[in-house]
């Protein structure tokens, strides 16, 4: 989409209030609004949706797998979800790299998108229509722990979960950037159970969060019947413990956890 496009669809179907910009994503031609004083995406959105695209696309066999059939309601395209999307950045960038750019196949895949805070949802929205993907990027205003997404429905689930365990940590006065960062309106291991009874059987989940998280991360999976298969840690520096770690794992499968090699992210990598 041109420069000259986004300018049609931000006067047509994006309004645009105080404090908000659109920003180039690099990708594919997308943007996506953002507003000041609200939870802004980081490094950490940008890599989870490098790294699930990556496996979506690298893996035959996974593809063969979500896509076999007598799949239930299956319509071919690999139905995603992403838990607490915020501004909505791992599913528009998905897009770009799975549907916009060199695409898994024409059916591409599909993306629910579910964030518990309105105004983050609304913000979502703006940028989905902004970039004319509301044909394959739905955003829903919910909590994903109150049922209101149908079990057994999605073949892969996205979570960049909040990084500070209730109670820990100093809250920011603004709600907005309080909520994605911390356990207020849920914990980690919520959002895990409930984002685990979404999946297939032999279903993925890839999500990112910092190291200290991570034994936290494997026992809630496995208690909800998810087993992790490999991990990435992420470091500024090679040379310094990592700041983060991007996980897969698969709903019912075995286990046998494979550590990559790491992801550098500093400038001197």
């Amino acid at each position: 989409m041109y420069l000259d496009d986004f300018e049609e669809n931000i006067t047509q179907y994006c309004r645009r209030e105080e404090g908000e910009q659109v920003d180039d994503l690099q990708c594919a031609g997308l943007r996506i609004l953002q507003k000041k004083g609200t939870f802004r995406y980081g490094t950490d959105a940008v890599l989870l949706a490098n790294y699930a695209a990556g496996a979506i696309k690298s893996s035959v066999r996974l593809l063969k797998r979500l896509r076999s059939p007598g799949k239930t309601e299956s319509t071919g395209a690999v139905r995603v979800v992403d838990v607490g999307t915020g501004t909505g950045i791992i599913p528009v960038l998905m897009y770009g790299k799975l549907n916009a750019e060199e695409g898994i196949d024409p059916e591409g895949a599909n993306y629910t998108a579910v964030e518990i805070q309105a105004e983050m949802c609304d913000l979502a929205r703006r940028s989905v229509s902004l970039n004319g993907i509301g044909s394959v990027v739905t955003v829903v205003n919910a909590d994903i722990c109150d049922g209101c997404l149908k079990a057994g429905a999605y073949d892969i689930v996205t979570m960049n979960p909040p990084y500070v365990r209730a109670g820990s940590g100093i809250v920011s006065d603004l709600s907005g950037i309080a909520g994605a960062r911390h356990e207020i309106a849920r914990t980690q291991e919520e959002m895990i159970r409930a984002a685990c009874t979404l999946l297939v059987p032999g279903g993925y989940i890839f999500m990112v969060n910092r190291p200290d998280r991570l034994t936290d991360a494997l026992c809630a999976l496995r208690n909800a019947g998810c087993e992790a298969g490999e991990i990435t840690f992420v470091h500024a520096n090679i040379e310094e413990p990592p700041v983060m770690f991007l996980l897969t794992a698969r709903k019912g499968g075995g286990k046998g956890l494979r550590v990559t090699a790491p992801t550098v992210i500093g400038e001197n990598n």
